[in-house]
């Protein structure tokens, strides 16, 4: 990588990424800030970049960043939290390079500078898995969580085919030197067959990284009853998670 990066504030944080696209990210960011914002932690989100981002009124709208603001109930503007928005739902860098949009760094660089001084704990979402380009093929999610300086937590599925993902990504981690601070299995079924039983107990033993938390399937995560299930599950990620009670 020979980008010259922006200088920012060390700050705490934890940094989510994934095995995979849609693996539920967004969903664990949200829940993680809003959980730990109802346990009053000074706790905000930032989303550097999104790509597949629909237009209304003119503008590229964030719709991860929407979320989460909207159910952890911060205040900021949807261009601080996600200061760089694309329209193709392609990996940023490919998205960018075809519709002839800079990367800005510096303009991340800038939000994150202006997150850090309103919040004492900064929950960062990464795009995709950690090998996603952001900037041509020269700055990846792996920089990019590198640069910030925190720990990853890895959002993965939790059925068959998740063990090679979730380890392949701890060793990709490992590799460029970034801490795993753990693995939270997403849409666990109330019903799990023999895959999804076994595979907390072999990720653990393959990775030596722990499963926080397996977050169960719900139906309708829109209305009163599943935000309240949804959140009381993350309240208690954050109850066991070394990182998030010592808060």
């Amino acid at each position: 990588m020979n980008l010259q990066l922006p200088d920012i504030p060390k700050v705490r944080g934890i940094f989510i990424t994934g095995t995979d696209t849609d693996v539920g990210k967004t969903l664990v960011a949200a829940g993680l800030t809003a959980a730990l914002r109802q346990r009053g932690v000074k706790a905000g989100y930032f989303k550097p970049v999104q790509s597949g981002c629909p237009e209304e009124n003119g503008w590229l709208i964030p719709t991860d960043a929407r979320r989460v603001r909207d159910l952890a109930e911060l205040p900021e503007p949807l261009e601080v939290l996600t200061p760089i928005t694309l329209r193709l739902p392609l990996a940023p860098g490919v998205a960018a390079a075809r519709e002839g949009v800079k990367v800005d760094l510096e303009k991340v660089a800038l939000s994150f500078r202006e997150l850090a001084s309103r919040y004492g704990f900064l929950v960062v979402e990464g795009a995709g898995g950690l090998y996603v380009p952001l900037v041509n093929t020269e700055f990846l999610v792996l920089d990019l969580a590198r640069w910030l300086q925190l720990p990853l937590l890895v959002v993965a599925r939790a059925g068959l085919g998740t063990i090679n993902h979730t380890a392949l990504t701890v060793l990709a981690a490992r590799h460029a030197g970034l801490p795993v601070a753990g693995v939270i299995l997403n849409r666990c079924s109330a019903a799990p067959g023999l895959a999804e039983q076994t595979n907390p107990q072999v990720i653990e033993a393959l990775t030596g990284v722990p499963i926080l938390g397996k977050i169960p399937e719900i139906a309708d995560l829109e209305s009163p009853d599943g935000r309240k299930v949804f959140l009381k599950e993350m309240s208690q990620i954050c109850s066991n998670t070394d990182i998030f009670k010592n808060l």
